[in-house]
């Protein structure tokens, strides 16, 4: 009952990050539409991919969410990825023309 509770919780977290990653790809597709200018948001799917596969290693390999390198490091670089790319995606749009 308890691990279904978890499991429960862990996927309506990556739903909610899911979420807030299609917004920051909708947020440049719209920049780049309507101000045409590059926003690379193309570039918002990998931190998802990465954030994904991370999540599921943790679902194949082992029931606990902590301790597991290869899938640290997917989380990792998918952070980072993510931070470089909303940073990117706020340097456009508050460039000044």
């Amino acid at each position: 009952m308890i691990q279904t509770v978890g499991s429960i919780l862990v996927l309506y977290s990556w739903i909610v990050v899911a979420i807030l990653l299609l917004f920051l790809f909708l947020i440049g597709r719209f920049y780049e539409m309507q101000f045409r200018q590059r926003s690379y948001y193309q570039l918002f799917v990998l931190p998802l991919v990465l954030f994904l596969a991370g999540a599921i290693w943790y679902v194949v390999n082992t029931q606990d969410f902590v301790g597991v390198p290869g899938a640290d490091l997917l989380f990792l670089l998918g952070g980072v990825v993510l931070i470089g790319l909303g940073y990117t995606l706020y340097r456009i749009m508050m460039a000044r023309k």
